[in-house]
């Protein structure tokens, strides 16, 4: 797949022209003629075409994709022309509302911009000199005589910044460069084709706020321009297309989204194949390795038809004679029909992929994994363990064409239902290994927001990740565009995660769409609000407390054991050493007073100042093993603390309850105690389940077999509910009969939790089993909504509220570094994932304030992100 990258680079031109002037009209008819692209030359590389309308203005100014496409002194060089030019009272009446185009074409190994404004009001020729003149004055206008045509110049002083206009047939043409402008106003030089015209007109959809016009012919020529040498595989398979598509843009500030249908002229050409299948799912991208640099992926709607159009092409290249011959003699020696036995082992999908050292893997889907280990003796030989090759030579070409040509004889294993195909036994093993370490495409950050945004329905889906292609980008474009995608000051192509390109068969021809991903600098998690920095690794997540009557503040704790007061602003406001780390929860009560324990055996109550309420701290006979617990019992406030095997009770005076001395449990505590009703409830790990009464009498004790890891809930009616290690829920009733159901047939490793993520009135049991999240009813049991990651989740969810009130549930994988936030319905919260380590809080951070994103990175720094 090497050079394939030019794709990526006309993508990024597609949308320069917009960045000028931020036009779009949203009312006008689709039939408005579009008499100026006739003038343009044949050698066309893109259209854009918008509308002067100031009240749109305000729709991209803060579309930072076109300033890091365009660079920075060019955009402010045309918004200046823009606003002292266009936007000047004596040239508006002419031009206002007007259907406006930017065009790109090829001079002096450059390329060079047109732009084109037809007037809605004809200028008189005697009135035309006067009229320029009297623009902004910083711009300098002289009069030239060319070909008995007028052309003005406009300078303001910088190199390379004369601007060249005519006004020819009612319509102002403007380019840098004199050659082009001269060529676009002469009639008897070719011009784009009609046919091409036509199609862009119909097409032109006026609720965009941008439309893009591409000639497929000129996909060879723009190779030509910016590539070092002859193009790929890619770009091969796009360049004999003929026709042309035309594109609207979707807004969104994180995305370049444009969408549209392209037309072909039919000719002998894979992609072709695809024009008569219906877009299907796309599932092969989460087997693709984490090098992946860039893929190919090819799905089918109708398998049978796709081989009779290949088989066709083959013989019209003159090249189905030979293959036929040799799955003849595959079949005379190895009693192997390539129609009933081999053809039939394949599925509907196939990808090639090309890491970041440029070698390839290619992936097909199989029908049935087993019936092709069956088969594969009969035309591949056994390499090592799971590994195999293939005995004859082209058998994947002529399955699926040429995207799979390259691999003649290769080497392939089996994944799944997947076959994983390579040219050397080495790819194989190390993708063997990535496979066994999770280490895939599917795991980053940047890849999860791509997918949400480009989908996976379609019949051909290009993608290229800029980073991981970021060298052989540079290396394939000549010199000046290289340094122009390596430039991070003026540019932002390295702010592109990646581009792609879908296509999907519409009755012979295609709908497609362009997607570029943009890192915005307003995207969740990018720009924060403010920093923290701690001088070592904070420990624990942040939470969000009342400080007074009119603010909040922040606590977390460092590795020393400090304890940081931060306002909401992100000012510290105190800081103070604590004895040890904290264990579990830090908790406030109603008179502001904050409660915590340590793991070195210490009860601690401070103010909202962090000084220390009077009888604190207050040393424990055993270590706190969770969350202490502050209850009302027979009208006096208590703090349970579980320490291991010992459950503690604390008055608020930091003084040991007198009826709860020497309260020894068979087995560790399962993280907090329950309290309801007067009533205390306890869970060991070992199965036995304790009921305290208010004065801590044993009233009841409930032993049940099995080991147990999670925590327990107690429900309205002193039903304890819980999840053995086994994965099954039991609701253990005091004195009556325990029930048992299974709810996931999972590892021993899963973890449980119950949470308010919904309206309901008792909360959720929610199981993390390895990368599966699943959300059950406590009642009824019935699984609300599940979601699988893409690593092993080793930490329980957090629950937060956001500023409206609203439930969420947020979850951390440590293993790749990504947090997520949930809504009641299962779905992920706009914005997230996003790359923090799984210390962190979501919602107000303040009384009036919008919702925050509080979260820790490797930099030893609190972020604040604003929603």
């Amino acid at each position: 797949m090497r050079n394939t990258i030019i794709i990526t680079i006309l993508l990024f031109v597609a949308v320069i022209g917009a960045s000028i002037y931020y036009f779009s009209d949203l009312n006008k008819e689709k039939t408005e003629p579009v008499k100026p692209l006739t003038f343009l030359p044949k050698e066309t590389f893109l259209i854009t075409a918008f509308r002067n309308d100031a009240t749109t203005d305000n729709i991209f100014k803060d579309f930072e994709i076109f300033e890091a496409i365009m660079g920075k002194e060019q955009f402010e060089q045309m918004q200046s022309f823009k606003n002292k030019l266009l936007r000047h009272s004596a040239i508006q009446p002419h031009v206002a509302e007007a259907e406006m185009y930017v065009s790109f074409h090829p001079e002096d190994g450059k390329q060079q911009a047109l732009f084109t404004i037809p007037t809605v009001q004809r200028i008189k020729k005697e009135q035309l000199q006067s009229l320029l003149e009297s623009l902004d004055k910083s711009f300098p206008v002289t009069l030239q005589d060319t070909l008995q045509q007028q052309i003005f110049r406009f300078d303001y002083g910088s190199k390379d910044s004369s601007l060249y206009v005519a006004y020819h047939r009612d319509i102002f043409f403007a380019a840098y460069s004199k050659n082009l402008l001269l060529k676009t106003i002469d009639d008897k030089a070719p011009k784009i084709d009609k046919k091409s015209i036509q199609y862009f007109a119909e097409n032109n959809s006026r609720n965009s706020p941008l439309s893009v016009y591409f000639v497929h012919n000129q996909v060879p020529e723009i190779a030509k321009l910016l590539m070092r040498k002859k193009y790929g595989k890619v770009i091969s398979l796009f360049d004999s297309l003929g026709g042309q598509s035309a594109w609207n843009l979707n807004f969104k500030n994180d995305a370049l989204i444009l969408s549209g249908e392209s037309q072909t002229e039919h000719r002998d050409n894979y992609i072709e194949l695809f024009g008569h299948q219906t877009k299907t799912t796309q599932s092969l991208h989460p087997y693709f390795p984490a090098n992946t640099a860039s893929y190919l992926s090819f799905s089918l709607s109708d398998k049978a038809q796709f081989h009779k159009n290949l088989w066709s092409l083959l013989e019209k290249r003159e090249e189905l004679k030979q293959i036929q011959a040799q799955l003849t003699e595959i079949k005379n020696s190895k009693n192997l029909s390539y129609d009933t036995d081999f053809l039939p082992l394949f599925s509907n999908e196939f990808a090639v992929v090309e890491q970041t050292n440029q070698t390839e893997l290619a992936f097909i889907t199989l029908k049935d994994s087993a019936t092709f280990l069956n088969q594969a003796e009969k035309f591949a030989t056994r390499i090592a363990d799971s590994i195999y090759r293939f005995d004859h030579s082209n058998l994947l070409y002529a399955l699926y064409g040429d995207p799979l040509k390259s691999f003649t004889r290769p080497y392939f294993t089996q994944v799944n239902n997947i076959l994983i195909v390579a040219n050397s036994q080495n790819l194989i093993q190390q993708y063997q290994r990535d496979w066994n370490r999770t280490n895939l495409l599917v795991g980053s950050l940047g890849f999860k927001n791509a997918e949400r945004i480009q989908g996976n329905e379609a019949n051909v889906t290009y993608f290229v990740r800029t980073q991981a292609a970021a060298n052989i980008i540079a290396n394939t474009l000549k010199t000046d565009f290289s340094q122009t995608f390596r430039d991070k000051e003026n540019f932002g192509y390295q702010d592109f995660y990646g581009w792609s390109m879908q296509i999907s068969g519409n009755d012979g021809n295609f709908l497609s769409s362009i997607y570029g991903i943009y890192k915005s600098k307003h995207a969740l998690g990018t720009t924060p609000e403010w920093t923290y920095e701690f001088t070592n690794r904070p420990i624990t997540q942040p939470w969000v407390f009342e400080h007074s009557d009119t603010s909040q503040f922040i606590l977390i704790q460092e590795q020393d054991h400090t304890i940081h007061g931060i306002h909401p602003s992100g000012h510290r406001m105190w800081s103070t050493v604590f004895s040890g780390r904290v264990v579990g929860q830090i908790q406030q009560l109603k008179d502001r007073s904050i409660i915590l324990v340590t793991d070195r055996n210490r009860l601690y109550r401070f103010d909202t100042n962090g000084k220390p309420l009077s009888g604190f701290s207050v040393g424990l006979p055993a270590e706190p093993s969770f969350s202490p617990t502050i209850a009302t019992i027979d009208n006096e406030e208590l703090i349970f603390i579980p320490a291991g095997q010992r459950l503690l009770a604390y008055t608020m005076d930091g003084e040991s309850a007198e009826n709860w001395v020497n309260k020894n449990l068979d087995g560790k505590i399962l993280f907090d105690i329950k309290v309801l009703d007067n009533k205390v409830f306890v869970g060991t790990e070992n199965g036995h389940f304790y009921q305290f009464s208010s004065r801590g009498e044993l009233l009841k004790e409930e032993n049940i077999a099995g080991r147990f890891k999670n925590p327990i809930h107690v429900a309205a009616n002193e039903v304890i509910h819980t999840v053995d290690t086994a994965n099954n829920l039991l609701s253990i009733p005091f004195g009556g009969q325990p029930s048992k159901r299974q709810l996931i047939d999972g590892s021993n490793k899963a973890l449980t939790s119950f949470g308010q993520i919904n309206s309901h009135q008792q909360p959720q049991l929610i199981i993390l089993d390895e990368k599966r999240l699943a959300v059950f009813g406590l009642t009824d049991s019935t699984e609300m909504f599940a979601f699988t990651f893409t690593q092993d989740v080793d930490d329980r969810p957090q629950f937060f509220r956001d500023s409206q009130g609203t439930s969420l549930m947020g979850v951390a994988s440590r293993t790749n570094n990504l947090i997520y936030i949930f809504d009641e319905r299962g779905g992920v919260y706009d914005g997230f994932p996003i790359e923090a380590m799984p210390l962190f809080y979501y919602g107000k951070i303040d009384y009036n304030s919008a919702d925050y994103l509080l979260c820790v990175r490797r930099d030893k720094k609190l972020y604040a992100f604003k929603k």
